[in-house]
């Protein structure tokens, strides 16, 4: 049964403050004030299971008076430490596990579920599974909103993990937007990347001898090899990447110049884009409300560029580089043409 940690935490601290009262009060008088004086309701069972638990899981040293069978600390210095049961923690709990749900169903969330129950055995009974988060408005003020994942086969995750552990190439049937049909490929798996809610390898095409992104909902037929390879010193996909555009790079790096004007100058000015950033104001051209800007930086990602400045196409014209420009004019000439 899923145990909602909050209110566990909750009781955990009443029962705490009440027992460190000094009264030595009796389990029913427990009981009562913890209803009356916290608006905590709770059964006989689950009052002892609790004392059981801060025992046993916490080392509180509760005991109960010989002669009037109240409870009382035989440390009278003893209080439950506030990060067992501070509602922030809970909700922190909670955040994470919704953070965590978002990539459910692969090794990864296995691997940090099991890292976030190792830490919760020194500190506190909580599970990722076991942790409810409440279908009301005020347990749903926090959320992550990202695009659905494709369906990716539990063995291709399986073989996956396996190889980036091991080092060893795999082969899969690949058919990628540019290709006319698929065909199999040899690859070393360098790092997965999880990019606005999907999720690719980047890994170093045998075959062609240059590094390539896959991603896994189009993977098929996957196999891993005996072959090991030696992953380059002191990779990281991070490094190769220089803006803010997701995980498409080239090699080449380009200075780019972006007019913008509109809501895309609020939106453009709360995020770094590129190396060098400068923004400067447009003063040959304005825009229809004075607010047109320039926006200037370097990058390596050239084809997610275009993608972002069309989005803005009635807010933004390029400026440089000439490769940039002429995409913008080859998508504005094709739309110009189309009939409603």
């Amino acid at each position: 049964m899923a145990v909602d940690f909050t209110e566990k935490a909750k009781r955990y601290q009443a029962i705490d403050e009440i027992i460190a009262s000094g009264r030595k009060l009796k389990w029913n008088q427990i009981i009562s004030e913890l209803w009356d004086k916290y608006n905590i309701k709770t059964s006989r069972t689950s009052f002892f299971r609790d004392i059981e638990d801060l025992q046993e899981k916490y080392q509180a040293p509760i005991d109960t008076d010989f002669e009037t069978s109240g409870y009382f600390y035989t440390d009278p210095k003893y209080r439950l430490p506030r990060f067992y049961t501070d509602e922030n923690a809970a909700k922190a709990a909670k955040l994470i596990k919704t953070l965590m749900d978002m990539v459910k169903g692969n090794p990864l969330y296995k691997e940090a579920q099991e890292v976030f129950e190792s830490l919760s055995i020194e500190n506190h009974d909580l599970s990722i599974e076991n942790i409810r988060i409440n279908k009301k408005p005020d347990n749903d003020r926090i959320i992550f909103v990202g695009a659905p994942n494709k369906s990716i086969p539990a063995e291709t995750w399986r073989i996956i993990d396996e190889a980036l552990k091991q080092n060893r190439v795999i082969t899969f049937v690949y058919q990628s937007l540019t290709d006319p049909r698929p065909y199999k490929r040899m690859v070393q798996p360098w790092q997965l990347i999880f990019d606005n809610g999907n999720w690719n390898l980047h890994a170093l095409d045998i075959v062609k001898k240059a590094s390539r992104r896959y991603s896994l909902g189009e993977m098929k037929n996957i196999q891993m090899t005996k072959e090991v390879f030696k992953l380059p010193k002191d990779y990281d996909f991070r490094k190769m990447t220089r803006g803010s555009f997701g995980c498409m790079c080239q090699a080449d790096y380009l200075d780019y110049k972006i007019h913008l004007h509109g809501y895309a100058v609020r939106y453009a000015k709360n995020r770094i884009w590129g190396e060098n950033q400068i923004i400067v104001p447009d003063k040959k051209n304005p825009g229809p409300n004075g607010d047109g800007i320039i926006l200037s930086f370097r990058s390596n990602q050239l084809y997610s560029i275009q993608h972002w400045t069309w989005q803005w196409a009635d807010e933004a014209m390029p400026l440089a580089p000439k490769e940039l420009v002429d995409d913008w004019l080859d998508k504005r000439a094709k739309v110009s043409k189309m009939e409603l």
